[in-house]
């Protein structure tokens, strides 16, 4: 984000776009040793900021969507392109199903 930003685990939570991410940082925070929630939080901070930054060209891909019915054939995912075993290693779940 291009101004600076006061924040706060619930504004980090609220600024999360999924609910899912949002319960994912929830656990991390909640979990986490607290000699090291700076660096989780700092991490959770950037992925915001990264995601804001892309905002403008998300923004421009659903326009040509809505007017093409189509992604534009020159179309990289970059931010989101990443495989099912790369989100369940960022998750923390490694591929464990059901694990209560």
């Amino acid at each position: 984000m291009s101004t600076p930003h006061m924040w706060t685990i619930d504004s980090i939570g609220h600024a999360l776009p999924h609910p899912e991410l949002r319960a994912t940082f929830l656990r991390e925070v909640t979990f986490t040793d607290v000699r090291e929630l700076p660096a989780v939080i700092e991490r959770w901070v950037a992925f915001i900021e990264d995601f804001e930054a892309e905002r403008p060209r998300l923004e421009q891909l659903r326009a040509l969507v809505h007017d093409n019915g189509r992604l534009p054939a020159t179309y990289t995912a970059g931010l989101v392109e990443i495989s099912p075993e790369e989100l369940r290693a960022a998750t923390g779940r490694r591929g464990r199903r059901g694990a209560a």
